[in-house]
């Protein structure tokens, strides 16, 4: 900023203090007049400011209906291709390409509550997303998004003309947080630094890029009428998008096994949340830098606590599982043709009785112990040999046997010793297993609850099974 003759005059008087608020004291006992600064706010950390930035996206169209800019908001329609469709063989699905207005399009794959997506990332302390945005809001052009139509279920969506479609990128993730945060930038500019939403360093660097777009109002106006063009995939399922998912981000940031598992299995999970009201960590709505609550159980370890139980399997692993569901003899047909009706009927019930009625007993029988608090919220190998050793029950006998393994359980929960599940001896146990630890650890799990629930021990003797395996 340059310094004119009357600011230099303002400067020189008592109590000025450029673009510092100050407060004079009232002089004391003769003694000049005191300037306090005021303590100044404390900076957001990246989290923090990660989270602001993302409620004001997620609320972007809203708010800009309410300060006057509905009229460029406009309602997305029926997609209409540009051009006739192509077939793909490997999915069943047709890819068509669309071109409509940035206003219709960051409200048709809006990030709220679109599961499969990945995580964002800290696209205003990014060099390589920062220049994205500033050669954005500079009208450079934008390599095409791509898009899935699904139905409202998740599933196969049979015509564009349908209703009740769902929309899911494929590729276009970070392309999307881009436009909507220049959409931000060009309309409430240095005020985001004030609300903690973006950095002083990324507003120095895309400072003159907004200001070039001229004025707020006729900014927001020519950015959200530029047309954005993506492709459209339809008629495919939920393993149909992971095949596009996985095939198009090839060579970008690869996507976590965790957020595949949860993808393929999502009709389980939505069963789990909503009949069995467990609470669920969806592990792709994590951000680099927020951690799971500890009591709570993550999508990705439901899963693959689902297939130990329907295999009594101990010994399934996330890379084997993820592999497994994409190579599926069937194809891509069905997400739930992996398991029958009654699996996913006895899976719902049994991890029920986990995660909601056993949990939080060992949370409250252990609550001054973190290390077995959360020993089955915790994931790992713990909750996949208990899992599957419900299972083998389920299968040697029935569900009302194991139902009775639980009652069993619970008694032991309820009676007054401190260490209920012998955890101390568990951990004794564990320091001893020197190789394959993991398959090992696995199998002790596995086989000290099936030998509790066939009553062949009174307990969970942990050494006792250690010595019948010889680990």
């Amino acid at each position: 900023m340059t310094t004119t003759a009357s600011t230099q005059v303002l400067e020189s008087l008592p109590g000025f203090a450029g673009d510092h608020e100050v407060e004079e004291s009232l002089p004391a006992r003769g003694k000049r007049a005191k300037l306090k600064a005021k303590a100044k706010v404390k900076p957001p950390t990246k989290v923090e400011r990660q989270e602001m930035l993302r409620e004001r996206i997620k609320h972007l169209a809203a708010d800009l209906d309410v300060a006057g800019f509905g009229g460029l908001l406009r309602n997305p329609a029926d997609v209409k291709p540009i051009a006739p469709e192509t077939s793909d063989v490997k999915t069943g699905g047709y890819i068509a390409h669309i071109e409509e207005e940035l206003g219709s399009y960051i409200q048709r794959v809006s990030i709220i509550e679109n599961f499969y997506q990945r995580q964002p990332f800290d696209h205003l302390n990014d060099k390589i997303y920062l220049r994205l945005i500033r050669d954005f809001i500079l009208k450079a052009a934008m390599p095409e998004a791509k898009v899935a139509a699904l139905d409202g279920r998740g599933g196969r969506l049979r015509s564009l003309k349908e209703t009740n479609v769902k929309y899911s990128l494929i590729d276009g993730l970070q392309r999307l947080y881009c436009y909507c945060i220049s959409v931000l930038l060009v309309w409430q500019r240095d005020k985001l630094i004030a609300d903690r939403c973006i950095t002083n360093e990324a507003w120095e660097y895309l400072k003159d890029a907004i200001e070039k777009s001229g004025d707020s109002s006729h900014a927001v106006e020519e950015i959200l009428k530029r047309k954005t063009r993506y492709e459209i995939f339809w008629n495919i399922d939920l393993e149909g998008l992971l095949h596009y998912m996985v095939t198009y981000n090839t060579g970008q940031r690869r996507m976590s096994l965790e957020v595949q598992l949860e993808i393929m299995q999502r009709p389980l999970l939505q069963a789990l949340e909503h009949d069995a009201k467990i609470p669920i960590f969806q592990d792709n709505q994590n951000i680099p830098g927020k951690q799971k609550p500890k009591n709570e159980f993550s999508a990705s370890d439901l899963v693959m606590a689902t297939r130990a139980f329907i295999e009594f399997n101990p010994q399934i692993k996330k890379p084997d599982e993820a592999e497994t569901l994409l190579e599926r003899e069937r194809g891509y047909t069905d997400i739930q043709s992996s398991f029958d009706v009654g699996d996913i009927r006895d899976v719902v019930a049994t991890l029920k009785k986990i995660t909601i009625e056993l949990h939080p007993k060992l949370m409250e029988k252990y609550a001054n112990n973190p290390n077995y608090k959360y020993i089955l919220s915790g994931g790992g190998v713990f909750l996949l040999g208990f899992a599957a050793a419900c299972g083998k029950v389920r299968n040697m006998l029935n569900m009302t046997s194991l139902e009775g393994a639980f009652e069993r359980l619970s008694r032991e929960l309820e009676k007054s010793d401190e260490d209920l599940l012998n955890l101390e001896e568990y951990q004794r146990v564990l320091a001893s297993i020197k190789t394959s630890r993991g398959k090992a650890v696995r199998r002790l799990v596995y086989d000290t609850f099936l030998r509790f629930f066939n009553m062949t021990t009174p307990t969970l003797d942990w050494s006792d099974t250690a010595r019948q395996i010889s680990l």
